[in-house]
């Protein structure tokens, strides 16, 4: 016998704006490396503070990677940004290193 379920509809109360800050709430405390329990904010904060460029030192800093390996693409995006935010800082120094 065939069940119908009923459908889920948006309410009124949650707007496109809401939607998007509840899911960056979430997933700033959701783990990112499931294995070891290490949230991206976790793995961000390493690579800053550290100049981390390969998934490996991020999984000698706090772990992150080092199980399944199924959090290896969110690492590597991660650093991706960080290096990007690099080279656009580097790009705003002036030349000859004058201030």
């Amino acid at each position: 016998m065939l069940r119908v379920l009923p459908m889920l509809t948006r309410t009124s109360c949650c707007t496109a704006s809401t939607e998007s800050s509840l899911l960056t709430q979430a997933s700033s405390t959701r783990p990112t490396c499931h294995c070891l329990g290490v949230t991206a904010e976790e793995i961000r904060e390493e690579i800053a503070a550290q100049d981390l460029t390969s998934v490996r030192q991020v999984t000698k800093a706090c772990g992150a990677g080092g199980g399944c390996t199924a959090c290896h693409r969110h690492i590597k995006r991660f650093l991706a940004e960080a290096a990007a935010e690099r080279a656009a800082t580097e790009s705003l120094v002036p030349a000859f290193g004058f201030a």
